[in-house]
């Protein structure tokens, strides 16, 4: 007779402390996933995503932009850790001289994923999905192998922009326009 021996899940503040030098790795639901290196496909657009993003930002003294994996708590009980490829937050929501330190329970205003190596389309929609039911206003996922933007928002369905099209969005971003195909420049 096999036994399993029932795993609690962990806490978002037990997987900050004991994954804290884990590369690569989420929280989803209690569990540790363990997710693939981006590689250079992955890194450049989110890289231009975060650069776009912040330099609009710090002219305009509208937030800040969060990138590398910045740990976003999605949910509660059992809790859930999502690594963000770039993320904005506007002053309203996270003051100057206000970062916490460790995970954001705060919801950002944009959150920008990559899909990676390993990433399948459905994993990228629920992630999103858990994006927006914590809070966060909008949810763009690029697609490098595509070259394509998805905008996710809660209160429509996804809408999908090729290179040719402008990304704006003057309710979360004011003043914020490029092509989408920016985000895949070499």
């Amino acid at each position: 007779m096999i036994m399993r021996l029932q795993v609690k899940p962990l806490t978002a503040r037990q997987f900050e402390r004991d994954y804290a030098d884990v590369p690569n790795c989420e929280l989803v639901r209690g569990e540790v996933v363990r997710l693939s290196p981006g590689g250079m496909g992955h890194g450049r657009p989110s890289m231009h995503a975060a650069y776009l993003l912040e330099k609009w930002a710090r002219e305009g003294k509208h937030g800040r932009v969060f990138t590398n994996e910045t740990g976003i708590i999605t949910s509660r009980s059992p809790d859930s850790v999502r690594g963000a490829d770039a993320a904005y937050f506007s002053y309203r929501r996270l003051p100057t001289k206000k970062t916490p330190r460790g995970f954001s329970a705060i919801p950002p205003e944009l959150v920008v994923e990559v899909v990676g190596k390993g990433q399948g389309w459905n994993e990228m929609v629920e992630k999103a999905g858990e994006y927006l039911a914590m809070g966060v206003n909008r949810v763009w996922v690029l697609d490098p192998d595509k070259r394509t933007l998805h905008v996710f928002k809660d209160d429509a369905a996804p809408v999908r922009l090729i290179q040719k099209e402008l990304i704006r969005d003057s309710a979360i971003l004011p003043g914020f326009s490029c092509r989408v195909a920016r985000f895949f420049e070499d």
